[in-house]
């Protein structure tokens, strides 16, 4: 009965020695070729230790603000349900915010405004297609290598075609994966994190501080544009109560001319339904004209008010990031030597197969 208990257990025995077996055989080869993978390990070494040191430092400009909800608390819980009934947007402001700062329309404005860099006056986008040397890497492209940028390109609809895209390939290269724009929030502390890195310094400070100003322009006109539109639907609903109400006073000043002083029991019930809806329409409009005087104050601060408060504003000198030689000269040794032994690993067991 308990046979196959043995064998399996003799079988499994067997299998654990030539496992050690073939450990200790690895750990002879290795010593045995140490010298030639030692080499190649010193010579991986020198080449982390390389890469490090011909790598550029690059400079991370980072920016920290928070968001300001809108204006006053006061009038802004009060008129809540309002605002959400004329058009308020729904969800939270720091999502909002971050999306934002990675649209093509704020990082668009960015790349076609001109700032001064080394001496030179010229666009964001042709300042970073300098730097990058896409120039080169466009030649090869027969569209791309036709796109060229002037002062006057302010509007990418109105782009040729190359223009289009390489300023598409651009903001890709801003804002994609692995983007040079950086932004994140902090759900506890309301604050927002915006960073650019690149090697040259100048240039992500200027790209920093122009992404947070067309930002403040964003919801400063956003703030101005909602007041407005809330505004005119409350003017118009002002008008038509105010309308509806003068019809009932009207109406009601008919009804009483032509009892000439004898009231009827009909007249007075007819009397008094017109005396309660003109209390109704008072009531109506007195609270559209305290919205809406509301909204106009409103409107009148959003155009002198920021929707941002900056807490943190990057300056030079920035300290630069760059790798570790240390860490990349042993990394490279420790993946030349895993890569010389495995070789020589393949090369035995290659010479085994063809012997066999």
């Amino acid at each position: 009965m308990n046979q196959p208990t043995e064998i399996q257990a003799h079988e499994d025995e067997i299998s654990l020695k030539d496992l050690i077996k073939m450990i200790q055989s690895w750990f002879g080869l290795l010593w045995k070729n140490i010298i030639p993978i030692a080499i190649v390990g010193i010579l991986g070494g020198v080449a982390g230790f390389y890469f490090a040191f011909s790598h550029k430092p690059v400079y991370k400009a980072e920016s920290n603000f928070i968001v300001k909800e809108g204006g006053p608390s006061g009038i802004a819980s009060s008129l809540g349900s309002l605002g959400s009934l004329l058009g308020g947007s729904g969800g939270s402001s720091l999502d909002r915010t971050i999306a934002v700062i990675g649209s093509e329309k704020v990082i668009g404005k960015v790349l076609l405004s001109s700032v001064n860099l080394g001496g030179s006056t010229d666009l964001i986008l042709n300042h970073y297609i300098k730097l990058e040397k896409l120039g080169e890497k466009w030649k090869k492209d027969t569209t791309l290598s036709k796109a060229t940028f002037n002062s006057i390109d302010t509007i990418p609809t109105n782009f040729s075609f190359p223009q289009r895209k390489a300023f598409k390939a651009v903001v890709a290269a801003l804002i994609g994966e692995k983007g040079i724009i950086g932004k994140s929030f902090d759900k506890k502390s309301g604050i927002v994190t915006l960073s650019v890195t690149h090697s040259n310094e100048d240039f992500a400070i200027a790209v920093n501080e122009l992404i947070f100003s067309e930002l403040r322009i964003f919801f400063r006109d956003q703030a101005s544009e909602t007041a407005n539109m809330n505004v005119e639907i409350l003017t118009k609903k002002v008008d038509s109560i105010q309308g509806e109400l003068n019809a009932v006073r009207r109406q009601l000043a008919r009804k009483t001319d032509q009892s000439l002083g004898l009231l009827l029991n009909e007249d007075k019930v007819d009397l008094k339904s017109l005396a309660v809806k003109e209390q109704i329409l008072l009531t109506m409009y007195g609270e559209a004209q305290k919205n809406l005087e509301t909204f106009l104050f409103m409107g009148q601060s959003a155009s002198n008010s920021t929707a941002l408060n900056l807490l943190d504003a990057p300056y030079s000198p920035l300290t630069p990031t760059s790798k570790s030689k240390i860490l990349y000269s042993v990394a490279g040794f420790m993946l030349a030597s895993f890569f010389a032994f495995g070789f020589i690993l393949l090369r035995r067991w290659y010479k085994n197969l063809m012997a066999s």
